[in-house]
């Protein structure tokens, strides 16, 4: 992070995710799951399937990778389905430089990644989801699309509707673990499973779905005691009961983990009155728009935008009278001058504890070390 490798890999980034269109299993979340699924009228015997990459990262072939996106990018370039603009050669430098350069820090020592995507930059998620999309679109669906239902995956998860045989099936496995020294852990398929953080499970010809908690999960929202805006756990409770609605098909369901909610920030020091209050006004605001279909929010130009960044305090002057002053000083003469149409305050915490004490770089003591690297054996010591 910060150095300018990590840089040019942002640019490779852009660039790659222009090629998201051509991946027909490419998933954005759980929410694009569920506007794809529900409509579905699921054929007599079709059951449902995961499939989990095993270390996808770290088993990604360095070389086998570059070879194969090398070769989409050519073959999407001579059938002209390249983007505008898009630019091939300067793509394929920078995917080989970054993969094969990436060097991290422990302590004192330095390391050169030999094998598997570079861990940490910022091209490596769409890096990783390509290099399986080649796999997809010319092995996978073109054998198997005819008994494949339904097929989407998010990184190294897989969802899918089997409507093939038993030996159709195995024949589909062999086929997913036949590339490269990547290998998935792949379910049998059956009539429910949890996907992301989704329960999905067979009703009639139907797809249901239900909130997925992981067991370990501890629910470490906000505490009261916490010096945060107070937007921020009213921006929780509103997102997670949003995504309780959504995911949720039978309201049984949605009212159970919205009563979880309810009494996890309770567990957390909140006030009674105050969260309940909270979960009344969204709940009352989700369920009035939730017959209208789901719309996707606009978005202004950085031309149009104005972010005010302060750090926060709980005694510094309020949101609202910020607000107020921007309006009286500035709100006319921005808008008619920059075309500004509306501030937005941006706060940042300051740092904590936690910063401190879960500092990513080792400390070093003066005198000491890490580690040591030691040039030449000296007699009577074994080289540390």
């Amino acid at each position: 992070a910060g150095t300018v490798m990590n840089d040019w890999s942002k640019w490779l980034d852009h660039w790659l995710q222009q090629l998201k269109p051509h991946v027909p299993t490419f998933v954005k979340d759980s929410d694009q799951i569920l506007d794809e699924v529900k409509p579905l009228e699921l054929p007599t015997g079709a059951l449902l399937f995961t499939a989990d990459a095993v270390s996808m990262y770290n088993n990604i072939d360095t070389e086998h990778a570059i070879a194969v996106i090398s070769w989409w990018l050519d073959d999407l370039h001579a059938r002209g389905e390249l983007p505008f603009a898009f630019p091939l050669e300067a793509v394929k430098s920078a995917m080989v430089t970054i993969m094969r350069n990436n060097v991290f820090e422990w302590g004192d020592l330095y390391f050169l990644q030999l094998l598997g995507t570079a861990m940490g930059t910022s091209s490596a998620v769409m890096w990783a989801t390509l290099y399986f999309a080649y796999h997809e679109v010319h092995c996978l669906i073109p054998n198997h699309g005819d008994r494949l239902f339904y097929f989407k995956r998010f990184i190294d998860d897989i969802f899918g509707v089997w409507t093939g045989t038993t030996t159709q099936w195995k024949t589909f496995c062999t086929d997913v673990n036949n590339f490269g020294i990547l290998r998935w852990e792949i379910e049998t398929p059956t009539t429910a499973v949890t996907f992301l953080d989704l329960s999905l499970s067979i009703t009639g010809n139907k797809i249901v779905s239900k909130t997925f908690q992981k067991p370990e999960n501890l629910f470490l929202y906000l505490p009261a005691s916490s010096a945060h805006p107070q937007g921020c756990i009213k921006g929780t409770v509103y997102s997670l009961i949003n995504q309780y609605y959504r995911h949720n098909t039978n309201r049984k369901d949605y009212i159970f983990y919205v009563a979880e909610l309810y009494r996890h920030l309770l567990n957390r020091g909140w006030e009674t009155t105050y969260i309940w209050q909270l979960i009344v006004d969204a709940t009352t605001k989700i369920e009035k728009k939730g017959s209208r279909p789901r719309t996707p929010p606009t978005s202004k130009s950085d031309d149009e935008s104005l972010y005010i960044h302060l750090e926060y305090h709980p005694d510094d002057i309020s949101r609202k009278k910020l607000r107020q002053l921007y309006d009286q000083h500035c709100g006319e003469l921005f808008q008619k001058e920059l075309g500004i149409e509306r501030p937005t305050i941006a706060y940042s915490r300051p740092k904590n504890v936690g910063d401190y004490v879960t500092q990513a770089k080792l400390h070093q003591a003066p005198g000491k070390s890490s580690s040591i690297i030691m040039g030449e054996y000296k007699q009577g010591l074994n080289p540390v």
